[in-house]
């Protein structure tokens, strides 16, 4: 779809083109423009059921159609997103691929790891100062996982105590490498 784009606004700006060529090329790039709105009012919606559903429902449009895929709760809350998206004006026809897993993260869950990965990081770079730029914190119901290099063991050693000894911390996975 992109090398559409590229070749519509190649076909406007080179002079050359005739009407009908230059006409057929602005509709391509109306209607890229018109998937791209119509992706983020399905957003919208997605968002105001549960905020949580940005982070597990990807969604992709294409002329009009939108396709949605990921993981939710439950079959209602499967539901409720397949409404919110029929209800946007502009949808032609909705494509769910949404697997139902009881076990997905709720929204406060989600915001717990956030908030723990932050936490830890400002705890890290308060040990290392600036190597803490290249080590990568997320954090899954408070496993927390360091990846990235670091200069030293002695570095990766004091990041790795800095993130157990963090509240909220249950757990550390140690995926840094020191560089050579």
């Amino acid at each position: 779809m992109k090398s559409l784009y590229i070749v519509a606004v190649f076909a406007l700006v080179l002079g050359g083109c005739s009407k009908s060529d230059q006409d057929q090329a602005q509709r391509a790039i109306e209607r890229g423009a018109g998937d791209v709105w119509l992706c983020t009012q399905v957003r919208g919606a997605a968002t105001a059921l549960d905020p949580a559903t940005v982070s597990l429902v990807k969604v992709e449009c294409t002329a009009g159609v939108v396709t949605m895929s990921g993981q939710v709760r439950s079959a209602q809350e499967r539901e409720q997103l397949i409404a919110a998206a029929r209800k946007v004006d502009g949808v032609k026809a909705v494509h769910a691929q949404i697997v139902i897993n009881p076990k997905a993260p709720t929204g406060n869950e989600i915001a717990d790891d956030v908030s723990l990965a932050a936490k830890v990081r400002v705890a890290i770079a308060g040990q290392t100062g600036v190597n803490a730029l290249k080590i990568d914190v997320s954090s899954h119901r408070g496993v927390v996982t360091l990846a990235g290099d670091v200069p030293s063991r002695a570095i990766e050693s004091v990041a790795v105590d800095t993130a157990r000894t963090t509240s909220g911390v249950k757990g550390v996975v140690d995926k840094l490498h020191v560089q050579r």
